[in-house]
């Protein structure tokens, strides 16, 4: 072949990356972005059947793929812990609060393949601005990282921490906006190489206070800190405007078909809020309790458009499945000495299927307060029924809020296989009592707590 016909060919090439959308032009590895919503049961989602308004992540949902039984633990730093490390509680968890330094993520994972990293959010697991690198994150734009929440909060006046700098704060300064704008900026200085954001979103929890869309932030600024539950609705909508924001980046640079987003909750709502649906029905807020409604949470993923037969599914998944499906995703292998407890369920993100679980577990012990500290306890379950560390087995259909315990033997077969398989399990685990404690606190060198003035 003629040097002038290699030249034509080469030339050809180019002007085909060239015009070529980023994606195309890109790796195959996708990107990842896992969105963590703080206090958001799956009532709240319309695509749930709730009556707030969630348009971009209906949209999500429509397009991509909607778990019908996904779990978080009752909250939010034993969920934490569990969606980061891909283990359960009994394993690694210290204390409220806290991540244990000795512990590995999703973040270090995606570093060891190449992938640039970033959280923004809220942090809440120890009191050190050194403490995101430690745990795998190049970049991070963070609220109660350094700082205790008695310092500051997270909406109107956000006290923030951004890659070694406290940023200047005032009653216009909306923390939400903050991380969502520092999260697009990280997506446009990363859309020529991988990367995994993590959003540990500051939104839904409590203060219940106005947004930005709210008509009580415009009329005055003490306004913005003055604490109403009728503000969840438009905190609920705030939500959905900022990740639509995301997804919006994503699609002007050309990087949505490449990128597996993921979007859940930490745990149920708060209690002090009432949900109406769209059914009439209304669902109470089940954050710290180990009902149903306190760990069963909105779970979404999309990997671009056009993938999916089928937008819903009934699969079982807990948290301990985040972190290998991640490293299924970007090609790199869990080490043998993480031990992980999940399994990954990219085959379902991929438009296939997978192995499903015959049950989620979960070690609840919050180690935090008096008032949620008596709800700790062990159980598995499945989509009918659960069993407690204590006994106690209930049929999940006809008594959600667990008040008819089954007897063994009066619950019929279903029931009873249900028992025995749990039972099984529970066998395999290591001894526990609620009031146990949980594993000895380690405090690295150069990672100490920050201490107050």
């Amino acid at each position: 072949m003629s040097t002038n016909t290699w030249q034509r060919r080469l030339l050809f090439m180019l002007a085909i990356l060239w015009a070529a959308p980023v994606w195309a032009q890109r790796s195959a590895r996708p990107n990842i972005i896992i969105i963590l919503a703080d206090d958001m049961g799956r009532e709240c989602l319309g695509a749930y059947g709730s009556t707030y308004q969630t348009p971009n992540l209906d949209a999500l949902a429509k397009e991509g793929l909607k778990f019908n039984y996904g779990f978080s633990q009752p909250l939010c730093t034993p969920s934490r812990v569990q969606i980061m490390t891909g283990q359960y509680n009994y394993r690694n968890y210290v204390e409220f609060g806290y991540l244990d330094p000795q512990q590995h993520t999703f973040a270090h994972l995606a570093k060891a393949a190449g992938y640039k990293t970033a959280i923004a959010g809220k942090w809440q697991l120890g009191f050190n601005n050194k403490l995101p690198a430690h745990f795998g994150f190049d970049r991070y734009c963070l609220w109660q990282l350094s700082y205790r929440r008695g310092e500051g909060e997270r909406y109107a006046k956000a006290l923030i921490e951004q890659d070694g700098k406290t940023l200047p704060t005032s009653d216009d300064l909306y923390g939400p906006d903050v991380f969502t704008d520092y999260l697009l900026q990280f997506i446009e200085e990363n859309k020529n190489q991988p990367f995994l954001a993590y959003y540990p979103m500051a939104l839904v929890h409590d203060p219940f206070l106005p947004t930005p869309d709210s008509k009580s932030w415009r009329d005055d600024a003490a306004g913005r800190h003055r604490r109403d539950t009728a503000n969840f609705r438009d905190m609920v909508a705030y939500t959905d405007k900022n990740v639509g924001r995301i997804l919006a980046k994503l699609k002007a640079l050309g990087l949505y078909d490449n990128t597996i987003v993921i979007f859940t909750g930490d745990n149920g709502t708060g209690r002090a809020i009432l949900t109406p649906m769209k059914d009439g029905s209304k669902v109470k807020g089940g954050k710290g309790l180990t009902l149903d409604r306190g760990h069963h949470v909105p779970l979404i993923v999309n990997w671009g458009g056009k993938r999916y037969k089928r937008h819903e599914t009934d699969e079982l998944v807990d948290f301990t499945d985040i972190l290998p499906t991640v490293a299924e995703a970007i090609g790199q292998k869990i080490p043998g000495d993480w031990a992980s407890d999940g399994r990954s369920i990219l085959p379902w993100i991929a438009g296939s299927s997978g192995t499903p679980r015959k049950w989620i577990f979960s070690h609840y012990t919050p180690l935090h307060n008096a008032d949620e500290d008596k709800h700790a306890a062990r159980f598995f379950r499945d989509h009918r029924y659960k069993l407690y560390h204590d006994g106690r087995l209930y049929d999940l259909v006809t008594d959600p809020e667990e008040q008819r315990p089954i007897e063994p033997g009066t619950g019929g077969k279903a029931a009873e296989s249900a028992r025995q398989l749990f039972a099984a399990e529970f066998a395999k685990l290591p001894a526990w009592k609620p009031g146990d404690p949980g594993r000895p606190k380690v405090v690295l060198p150069g990672l100490e707590a920050r201490k107050l003035k």
